[in-house]
């Protein structure tokens, strides 16, 4: 753990975050992402699942274009942002609570973004089974709550689960695909799963 710590406070992208007053350096990654995939767009709405501590809804609110944000996390929030954002702090377990809350604010997205991941053990089969859980939860978002034509960004740590997350994604959309963006640590087992237009 003292390694990763170390690794990190050199890390080129953890050290121009903090240059740049950004709270984390996910923001990179869907920088990234969105840069070759055109995902978020002028006006559009953004379910941000996992958000704590706020990197992808901060890059989706400082894009030009008034663009909203619901975020929902089982961790606080510690930053604050403008009306355009709204944070549940729930966890994803309480889906059922969830949808009713999202459907009586009638809530539709023209993008769903997951960057969740679990608290790793270091026991790799469970931090992968972990993963593809809170992966597995993020994607029943999107059949009420996504907008037909609407993009979907999640990741998942690989493992012998990978796979079916992706085609149980893949069911959803015209294109799909696998994405790693550069931020992502190499050594990291995480990767993205795309999936665009929504059937």
């Amino acid at each position: 753990m003292k390694q990763w710590y170390k690794n990190r406070k050199s890390d080129h992208f953890y050290l121009k975050a903090k240059k740049n007053s950004l709270i984390s350096r996910a923001y990179y990654k869907l920088e990234e992402i969105d840069r070759k995939k055109k995902l978020i767009t002028k006006n559009c709405s953004v379910l941000d699942i996992g958000c704590s501590p706020g990197g992808w809804s901060q890059y989706v609110l400082n894009k030009n274009g008034s663009q909203r944000v619901v975020g929902i996390d089982i961790l606080p929030m510690e930053h604050t942002f403008d009306e355009n954002f709204e944070f549940y702090n729930y966890d994803l377990n309480e889906f059922a609570k969830i949808v009713d809350i999202f459907k009586s604010k009638k809530y539709l997205f023209d993008v769903i973004i997951s960057d969740i991941a679990p608290n790793t053990s270091g026991n790799q089969f469970s931090d992968q089974t972990n993963s593809y859980n809170l992966s597995i939860l993020s994607v029943k978002f999107i059949d009420d709550f996504l907008k037909k034509g609407g993009h979907f960004l999640v990741k998942n740590f690989q493992g012998e689960d990978t796979e079916q997350l992706y085609k149980e994604i893949k069911k959803f959309f015209e294109k799909s695909s696998y994405i790693k963006p550069s931020a992502s640590d190499k050594n990291s087992k995480e990767i993205y799963i795309l999936g665009l237009e929504k059937k």
